[in-house]
């Protein structure tokens, strides 16, 4: 079961760092680096 647990907190951790980042620079970040960062934070590779 902790197997599971950490198996599954592992990608939502680096889900919820992502796309805080980018929530938190969208300002000052290229349209480019913007769009390529949300790619990842949703789950899909651009």
């Amino acid at each position: 079961m902790q197997t599971i647990l950490l198996g599954l907190f592992i990608p939502l951790l680096g889900t919820m760092l992502g796309s805080a980042f980018v929530f938190l620079m969208k300002n000052q970040m290229s349209q480019r680096l913007q769009k390529a960062l949300l790619g990842f934070a949703s789950g899909t590779a651009i």
